[in-house]
């Protein structure tokens, strides 16, 4: 799955990006983009104001390559969870870029702790 344009996004990239962050827009655009299906939950469980913005947000999770939470994605979060204090969710996202070998780009620095993992801090 690894290639130079394939990458897998965070959650908080990706409401940074929809939310006109003309940075993050730039980073991703021409990419292919993967998420964790924790990133999937966590971006349709959000409030949102306005019909317009959850159609937006399930476009753009349309677009995605989602990652599910496989029996090699379970066995690498429980080894990442064992070594290391992190949030489930964490675990799971960061799991499924080990597994899948592509880099994580996030904007979350507590990503950077854990051992292997690829991180593009944004």
């Amino acid at each position: 799955m690894s290639g130079a344009n394939n990458i897998l996004v965070d959650t908080n990239l990706i409401i940074l990006g929809i939310g006109g962050d003309s940075h993050v827009r730039k980073l991703l655009e021409g990419r292919t983009i993967f998420i964790s299906v924790i990133t999937e939950i966590e971006l349709l469980s959000i409030q949102f104001q306005d019909s317009q913005d959850e159609r937006l947000m399930r476009d753009f999770i349309s677009n995605c390559f989602i990652i599910d939470l496989d029996t090699e994605v379970k066995r690498y979060t429980i080894q990442i969870r064992k070594k290391q204090k992190v949030k489930l969710p964490d675990a799971v996202i960061a799991a499924s870029s080990l597994v899948k070998k592509l880099p994580l780009f996030t904007a979350d620095k507590g990503f950077g702790k854990i051992t292997g993992l690829n991180v593009v801090l944004i």
